[in-house]
């Protein structure tokens, strides 16, 4: 099994910053879809879009994002791993890392050459 390595890191960049699809709600019921800023999911990544930035590379400590792009299975396989020591550990049902997504120019804005963090 195999995950693209399309972006660095493969969020949603919005005015809000990192953006992730984290579920589905299935209704009979029509919305209609929120405009989009963009033409590319990817374009407000300094770093795809720049070849600049780049900071959520060496945030990730199982080196699943490189300058090719997010190794998606690799990040899951430490996330089950982090969930496997929370229940263990504290009895927590859950798991997490993120460590990608904060301390980076996108963490809560689309990032610019002015708000790189350095």
């Amino acid at each position: 099994m195999s995950f693209p390595k399309e972006t660095v890191c493969a969020d949603w960049i919005t005015s809000f910053g990192k953006a992730m699809h984290t579920g589905s709600v299935v209704a009979r019921v029509h919305i209609p879809p929120s405009p989009r800023p963009y033409d590319d999911h990817r374009e407000s990544c300094l770093f795809f879009s720049r070849n600049a930035c780049g900071k959520c590379i060496p945030r990730c400590p199982v080196q699943a994002i490189d300058d090719k792009g997010h190794d998606k299975l690799q990040c899951l396989k430490h996330l089950l791993i982090t969930a496997d020591y929370l229940k263990t550990h504290f009895g927590f049902e859950g798991y997490g890392c993120g460590l990608c997504q904060t301390g980076v120019p996108c963490e809560s804005e689309i990032p610019t050459g002015a708000n790189r963090i350095r």
